[in-house]
C-alpha cells in the first residue's frame, strides 16, 4: 500500500516492522502509541503523528501537554481543503452522518483509515485509528471490548477484505459500537460494468487499491441488508457522489500530479468548495450504511 511504501522509504522498513509488530503485540499500550508518534513527528509524518498521538490519549498516556502537542501537529497540516477531490467528499459526508449522531467528547473508532485524516474533521471527538498498514492492528480481530466507542467507522475498506472475511469484519464492527455503525463504502453495480472500469483505471494509472477491488470484487450491499435484518438491526443506506465525476477525477489526479501537484492542489481546493454538488442519485460512487444498535 502507498501509506507502507511512503513510511518505509521515510525510515526504513526495519524499523516500520518493529513499530507494526510492538503495537500488534500491545495494541492497547498507551506508550506504544506515544512512541510511534514521536517517530512519526520526527520523520514529518503529521498526519499519522496526529492519528497516533489521539490513540495514545484515548488510552489514557501519562504524558503532560497533550494539547501543546496538538498545537505543534496542526501548524504542520496540510490544507485539508486541498485533498483529493474523492477522500474529501468522503471525510466530509463522514463528518455530516457523525456530528448529527455524536455530541462533543464522544468517542470514534475509524478502522482502516489510513493516515487517520478523519480525526481531523472530528477535532471535538475521541479518536482512535486501527490501520494494518500504519500500526500494524487488524479490524478482523478487533483488541477492544463489547460496546466500546460511540461510533465505528469504515470508509473503502469492505472492498479490500476478501468475501469469505466480510461478515466476520462487520461483526466486528457491530460487536465494539455502543451506538452506531457507519460502513461508507462502493457497492456492486446492477446496471455498470464494475470490472471493466477497475480494468481501465488499473491500467492506465497502476493503483493498487484498483487491483484490490478485483482480486476481491466489490461487496453487494443486499448481502449486508440481509445480514442486518437477520440481527434485527435498524439502518439506513443512501447513496452519494457520482461514478463517472470520481472516476474523471481519478484520472486528473493521476495525470497532474505527473506534471505538477501544485496545479493538482489548486485544481481540488476549487472542486472541493462543491464537494456536495457533486452527486448524482442514479449512478452514486458509494453508498453510506448507518446502522444503529
Amino acid at each position: 500500500m502507498k501509506i507502507f511504501e511512503n513510511l518505509k522509504r521515510r525510515y526504513g522498513s526495519r524499523v516500520l516492522k518493529r513499530h507494526q509488530y510492538q503495537l500488534s503485540e500491545n495494541p492497547l499500550d498507551a506508550n506504544q502509541h506515544y512512541n510511534f508518534y514521536k517517530i512519526a513527528i520526527k520523520y514529518g509524518l503529521y498526519n499519522i503523528a496526529r492519528a497516533e498521538l489521539k490513540n495514545a490519549e484515548y488510552l489514557g498516556v501519562d504524558e503532560s501537554n497533550l494539547s501543546e502537542k496538538f498545537n505543534e501537529i496542526e501548524g504542520y497540516l496540510s490544507d485539508l481543503a486541498e485533498l483529493d477531490v474523492n477522500q474529501y467528499q468522503r471525510f466530509k459526508v463522514l463528518q455530516s452522518h457523525l456530528c448529527k449522531l455524536l455530541k462533543d467528547g464522544e468517542s470514534v473508532l475509524d478502522i482502516g483509515g489510513g493516515h487517520g485524516i478523519l480525526s481531523q474533521f472530528m477535532p471535538s471527538n475521541d479518536y482512535f485509528l486501527i490501520e494494518p498498514s500504519v500500526n500494524g492492528i487488524s479490524g478482523l480481530k478487533l483488541p477492544f471490548s463489547d460496546d466500546s466507542f460511540d461510533a465505528v467507522v469504515t470508509c473503502h475498506v469492505l472492498e479490500h477484505i476478501q468475501e469469505k472475511d466480510r461478515k466476520l469484519f462487520v461483526s466486528e464492527l457491530l460487536r465494539v459500537s455502543r451506538k452506531h455503525v457507519l460502513i461508507f463504502n462502493p457497492f456492486k453495480s446492477s446496471h455498470l460494468n464494475d470490472a471493466e472500469r477497475m480494468e481501465l483505471v488499473l491500467d492506465v494509472t497502476g493503483a493498487s487499491w484498483a487491483k484490490e477491488h478485483l482480486e476481491c470484487g466489490l461487496p453487494e450491499v443486499e448481502e449486508i441488508k440481509v445480514y442486518l435484518d437477520s440481527l434485527g438491526l435498524s439502518y439506513s443506506v443512501k447513496g452519494y457522489g457520482d461514478i463517472y465525476t470520481s472516476m474523471a477525477t481519478v484520472f486528473m489526479s493521476y495525470f497532474s500530479n505527473r506534471r505538477s501537484a501544485g496545479d493538482l492542489l489548486k485544481i481540488n481546493k476549487h472542486l472541493n468548495k462543491s464537494y456536495n454538488q457533486l452527486s448524482c442519485s442514479e449512478y452514486p460512487t458509494n453508498f453510506m450504511v448507518e446502522i444503529s444498535k
